[in-house]
């Protein structure tokens, strides 16, 4: 269908070599790249290759923004609270993936209401609520004005931190405040224990503790950010980097050339990977909804 699509609308296939990945499926982009924090400091910190805090802490100190909304965690082991970081040892302390949903937005009127220049990170339903803002900024003025940095990450699903728990205690058999690390990678989602014990379970097993809006959720990569950051389809201890507007070539270009980030071909990591698993969340988006859909009632 989609080579249909592109004999109607003279779209050019991704391989004539001028375009890495398939637009059609992992949204449009300027630049596809890996990239990792060429400090140890963020690739240690981070979930891979450290990108999202090596770029946030590049845009903090050369003045692109004062300020960025990321996620940390609060008093309970693994339960992810919003911030405001101004710094870089506040960027470093959030660094890392949370494996439960955070609700990052709510920290965006106390953020561009305090600062004139500010960055998002956030899951591609939060990118997305973001532009809408930018255009409908009902209820948070001078969004489009103060947001100066769109970071998407790729998600598959997410969890709610109800469902983190169970999985953890009836799939892994771990209690959640002995778990120093997790991850999701080669098709596992694996935890290391405080005692060093690795634990793993197929990614197959969190669709049933994930949050139910996922299920219709057709956006992989953070179509709508400026910057979509993922460990999809990367060799380890690296990102895939997609770029997509301007203001995002700008700073990553900046990231590189003051050496905070080093950047490789995406053909080098698995492109085809990532092309996979978006085209499989779309599908499973919309037999989601063929489920879910039921007719309007004939009148009597």
């Amino acid at each position: 269908m989609r080579g249909l699509l592109r004999k109607i609308l003279g779209k050019k296939d991704r391989r004539d070599g001028k375009m890495k990945l398939d637009p059609e499926l992992v949204g449009e982009y300027r630049g596809a790249y890996l990239a990792r924090a060429t400090e140890e400091r963020f690739r240690e910190a981070g979930q891979d290759g450290g990108t999202v805090t090596a770029l946030l802490a590049h845009a903090l100190e050369e003045g692109y923004i004062e300020a960025a909304v990321v996620s940390t965690t609060g008093s309970d082991p693994w339960r992810p609270r919003p911030t405001v970081a101004t710094s870089v040892e506040e960027l470093l302390e959030a660094a890392g993936s949370k494996y439960s949903i955070s609700p990052n937005l709510s920290a965006l009127e106390t953020a561009v209401g305090s600062h004139d220049s500010v960055a998002v990170v956030g899951t591609p339903c939060q990118v997305s609520a973001v532009r809408k803002l930018e255009s409908h900024a009902y209820g948070v003025a001078d969004v489009a004005e103060r947001v100066k940095l769109l970071i998407g990450l790729f998600c598959s699903e997410n969890l709610t931190y109800k469902g983190l728990t169970e999985l953890l205690e009836k799939e892994i058999e771990a209690d959640l405040s002995s778990v120093e690390r997790m991850d999701i990678t080669a098709g596992k989602f694996t935890v290391v224990t405080s005692d060093g014990e690795e634990r793993s379970v197929s990614v197959s097993e969190l669709r049933r503790y994930a949050n139910e809006a996922c299920g219709f959720c057709t956006d992989l990569t953070a179509e709508d950010a400026d910057v979509s950051v993922g460990s999809t389809g990367a060799p380890d201890g690296w990102n895939v980097v997609l770029v997509r507007t301007g203001r995002g070539e700008r700073i990553l270009q900046s990231a590189v050339d003051a050496e905070v980030l080093e950047v490789r071909d995406v053909d080098e990591g698995d492109p085809a990977t990532l092309e996979r698993l978006a085209s499989d969340k779309r599908e499973r988006a919309e037999s989601a909804r063929c489920a879910v859909w039921r007719p309007y009632p004939t009148s009597p």
